[in-house]
This record gives structure tokens, sequence and C-alpha cells, in this order.
């Protein structure tokens, strides 16, 4: 049996119209992206951009005129794509469709309960020999630090105090259960393993429930299994692994909440967790949090739905204000001391930085104009100690940032900001190569700086992925490494190390940074041509993270893991809810074919 579409069929397609507002916008996004790609691969190939009337002209006109080309050619494809390709069901082929149906048939009776254990299994499954291979588990980044607050019993919430007690508890039962600390790590680096594992199989869960088929998930299903940033990251020892599930719980929620006319308990109650749990995990997601908290406010003033979105400003600012409550307690409860805040000055730290080296008289670089006047450079000095600015790094702050003196942003803060407005009026283009160059891994799809950035120590597992131990505080605390798969672990090391990804055609855009910030922008678009305004409301956190990212110190990975983690289930929920609401043609499958 063949299917053919009646001509009243195809007049019952919904035709989404062209909107002039969003071919602006769409320009305006194409300008944004041409100009970081021609700024950005200049200063990758020559260290420093000098913005010069004919420079900056140049590169505004080419970015304006091939960004509104692309912008608009990519707005109309888009347009042709949602009117004339999506709301169509392909036509299924003849071969195979009696086994595709009895699938699609044995997916539709799985309950919920069972693809969430069969869906986490297989992700435990998957991730388990990496797991043993880096036992007790990746403990990079900043966990060092936490076991020596553990250790010494003074805390410091420069790292959140909820997942250093979680370390702490985890060490604890270790030493109880097998008489060693070692055993207590392995314990936290698989219940984190398992928690994200969770959070995954509960949002493959969640896109069954809306409506996603079985072709839809197994992709998703699979990408979960084996990209291999998921095995690395869910067993390292570190704050942003738990901080991922919680801002993918509030993700999904938040876009529940949009899709349903009546609040969902469960789906208000999870939001309620993520919301609390992105807070206590990291200390800037308070701060993307707000964002989204804005972006409701205006929505419940000058919205259509007051009371709808009175009501979910009242659950984002009770779950706002609880984690806040919580992370007060915790402070408290452990008398823990309140941490520097020079991760919020990173930025500044990088553009005083600069100016120092181009035109602080330094003799660092050979075009330094030692243009700076004396009481500037008195500032700069006070600001940053031991002449740290020689150490500028344009890709990270912390060589500059841990010399900082924070007591003259904080309390000289009057002549702290008119002397860096002053300097931002003077060095604008100094400034702004600051920006692009800290962030190059956030806005150049053709970024590899951000794989080299710790290259200068010569030290093995300092790369993008990082697998490095500060072996003598751990190992004074009880913790070394006890792979229990050597080949497998030297294997995932190199991989590591050598940066393996870039060598990988084509996908390796997918393990690179640079391109889930255009990514989320095209979900963005599409959101706006097929009318589904509500949907963009959950974006805004992923812009209020962004821009906590493009004020701290660098390009990592972990950063930057969250926004890879989420993407994949928030393109497959609304590719799906815009499908939903296509009034196409359902085809029939038949056994005759």
């Amino acid at each position: 049996m063949c299917y053919n579409e009646t001509e009243n069929e195809k007049k019952s397609e919904i035709k989404y119209p062209a909107s002039k507002a969003l071919y602006i916008l769409f320009a305006a996004t194409g300008f944004l992206f041409l100009f970081c790609f021609l700024t950005e691969a200049s200063l990758a190939k020559n260290g420093n951009i000098i913005w010069t009337i004919s420079y900056t002209m140049k590169t505004v006109t080419l970015s304006i005129a091939g960004g509104t080309v692309g912008g608009i050619a990519v707005c109309r494809l888009m347009y042709w794509f949602v009117n004339n390709k999506y709301p169509h069901p392909k036509q299924p082929a003849k071969t195979g469709v009696i086994t595709a149906a009895k699938l699609q048939n044995v997916y539709a009776e799985v309950t919920p309960l069972q693809l969430f254990t069969g869906s986490l299994i297989l992700i435990v499954l998957a991730w388990l020999p990496a797991y043993l291979a880096f036992y007790p588990g990746i403990c990079a980044y900043d966990s060092y630090v936490q076991v020596g607050q553990i250790e010494s019993g003074s805390f410091i919430d420069h790292h959140p105090i909820a997942h250093t007690l979680l370390i702490k508890g985890s060490m604890r039962l270790g030493e109880m259960i097998a008489g060693n600390v070692n055993t207590g790590m392995g314990l936290y680096t698989f219940l984190q393993l398992l928690f994200l594992g969770a959070v995954f199989a509960w949002c493959i869960t969640f896109l069954k429930r809306h409506g996603l088929g079985l072709t839809g998930l197994l992709p998703v299903q699979i990408i979960c299994m084996f990209y291999p940033f998921h095995w690395y990251m869910s067993i390292s020892v570190t704050k942003d692994i738990i901080f991922t599930g919680f801002f993918l719980l509030q993700l999904l929620s938040l876009s529940e909440l949009m899709l349903w006319e009546k609040c969902k308990k469960s789906s208000a109650l999870l939001f309620f967790v993520g919301t609390v749990g992105m807070i206590l995990f990291r200390t800037n997601g308070q701060y993307a949090f707000m964002v989204l908290l804005l972006f409701v406010a205006l929505a419940a003033i000058f919205g259509k739905e007051h009371k709808r979105w009175g009501k979910l400003f009242l659950l984002a600012l009770f779950g706002f204000l609880s984690g806040i409550l919580v992370l007060n307690l915790l402070f408290r409860v452990t008398d823990a001391e309140q941490g520097d805040r020079r991760e919020m000055l990173s930025m500044p730290i990088q553009q005083l930085a600069r100016a120092m080296v181009y035109h602080g008289g330094i003799n660092v670089l050979p075009e330094d104009d030692n243009t700076l006047t004396e009481s500037e450079k008195a500032l700069i000095k006070d600001f940053i100690l031991d002449e740290a600015y020689r150490d500028y790094d344009p890709h990270i702050s912390d060589p500059v940032k841990r010399h900082t003196n924070t007591y003259v942003a904080r309390y000289r803060i009057k002549e702290f900001i008119l002397t860096y407005l002053n300097l931002l009026a003077k060095y604008p283009g100094d400034f702004l190569n600051a920006v692009l160059e800290t962030n190059a891994g956030y806005l150049y799809p053709g970024d590899t700086s951000h794989a080299f950035i710790n290259v200068s120590e010569q030290q093995i597992g300092l790369g993008y992925v990082q697998t490095r131990w500060e072996e003598v505080t751990l190992n004074d605390a009880g913790i070394y490494k006890d792979s229990k798969f050597p080949g497998l672990h030297a294997l995932l090391e190199r991989w590591a190390d050598q940066n393996a990804y870039l060598k990988i055609p084509v996908l390796r855009y997918l393990f690179m940074p640079g391109i889930w910030l255009w990514l989320y922008l095209l979900l963005f678009g599409f959101l706006c041509v097929i009318r589904k305004g509500r949907l963009c409301l959950p974006l805004t956190l992923v812009l209020g993270y962004y821009l906590t990212l493009f004020l701290g110190p660098t390009v990592q990975l972990r950063y930057i893991y969250p926004i890879m983690a989420a993407y994949p289930f928030i393109l497959l929920l609304y590719a799906k809810t815009a499908l939903n609401d296509c009034k196409s043609v359902t085809m029939p499958i038949s056994e005759e074919g």
C-alpha cells in the first residue's frame, strides 16, 4: 500500500510566514559570528590587533556585508525547511517496514521505569571501564585544595562547601567500611557517575514522555554512552559534574513548565531542586539564574499571560532564595571563611595586565609604547603585585590573578573604577583584544588555544581534558592512583593529553568549545521561526551561564561541559514539540509495504 498526499492534506499544513524582524535578528547574529571569526582568526595568527580606523572599518564592513548575507540566507533556509520539509513525515521504505513497526510497538509498551532503568544500566556499563581505569577517579582541578580543607578542618567558600562536604562524607565512609580513604574517594566518584548517569537516563525518559520515537532516542542514548568527554568528566572529582546534573534538571523541567498550560507539580519540584542544586554547586550558578529570573520578571510584567508568568516568577524566586538560604546555613555550620572574590575580577585583571604589557614601559614586548601615566601604573602595581603582569597570558588569567591584591578593588573602589574606565577609553582596542583572546575558545569554532593553555608547564594531564593529580597533597591524605586497567588507563591518558579529538575530521567540532554558542543561537532562531517564543525562556538560563563564562578566567572543558551535555536533549525536545504542532498528515504503516 503506497501513500499519496491529497491536495486537501497539503493545504492543512501550517505555514510559517516570514518576519522582517526575524531576518534582522539573523543578520545581526551573522554579523556577530563573522566579526568573532575574523578577529579571533587574526589574533590567533598575529597575537594582537591594532585597531586602526582602516582595520576597524574593513572588519566591520566585511562582518556587516558577509554576516547580513549569511544570516538572511540561514533564515530563508530555515523558513524553507519548516514550511516545505519539516512538517512532512517521510515515506517509509518498503523493506523492513514490519520489523520497524514491531520495534516501535515494543518501544511503545516500555514503561518509564523500565526505560529509565535500562538506560541507566547501559550508561553505567559504558562508563565503568574508564572508572576502573582511573580508579579511584580523576582527582584533577581543585580536588586537592578541597581535600586539603577537609584534612585541616578549615573550609573556604571559594570552592562550593556542599561539594567539599560530599567528598568529606565519602572519605570518612570509606574509612568506616574499608579502613582507608582511597575506597571512600572511589565511592564518591562512583556515586557522582551514578548521579550524572541517572540524570541522563531521566532526560531520555522525559523525551519519550514528550513523544520522541525510538529513532530519536537511540542516537541520544548512544551519545550518552560513548561521547568520550562523558567518560572523563563523569569520573572527574569536580563540582562542575554535579552542577551539570542540576543544570539539566532545571533546563528540562523549565521547558516542560513552558509546554503545559497548567503548572505540573513534578516539573515545579524538579525546577526547584535544580535551582537549589545549581546555586549550591557553582558560585556562578546563582548569577546565571539571576538572568533567567530577570527575563521571567519581564514576562510577568509585559507578557500576555500575567498570571502564568507571575506564578513562575514566584516559583523561581522561591528556589533562588532557598538556595541562598541553604548556602548560608552551610557557611555557618562549617564556620567557613569567605573566599577571595578575585575570580569575579578575572577580565579586569586580564585587561589591566595587557595594558601594562603593551603600554607600561616594562620592556616585555618591543611594541610597548610606555604611554601609561605614573598614577595609572601605580594603581595597577598596587592591584597586581610582584610585577605579575609580566606573566600575562592572553588565554588564561591565573598567572596574574594569583598575585592580585583585591583590597584595591574593594576598598579603593572609586579610584579603581575611574582608572579602569579611563584606560578603557584610552585603549579600547587592547581591552577588546583581552576579552577576545581570553574567550577565544567560546567564540571561535576554529580555536585550538583552549587545548594548549597549560602547555608551557610541560606536564602530562594538563590539556583540554585534564587528568593530572596533585599527588603530594592527595597521597598525604591517603588518596592514591590504583588503576584496575593500567593498559586502558594509559590509552585514555594519551587520548586526553594529546588532544586526540582535534584529529577527528569534521566531527571534531562537536568536541571543541567554540561551536556550542552558535548552535544554541541557531536553536533560538529556529524557535523564533516556528513562533515558539515561550520555549526561548529556558535558553536565557544558558545565556546567563555564558555571561559568567565570558567574565571567567579561561576556557576549560569542565566550564563548557554543562552546555555540551544539555544540547542534544534540548534540541530533540524542541524539535519534537514543533513537529507535534504541525498539522501534517500521518502515514499509516501497513504490512503490505
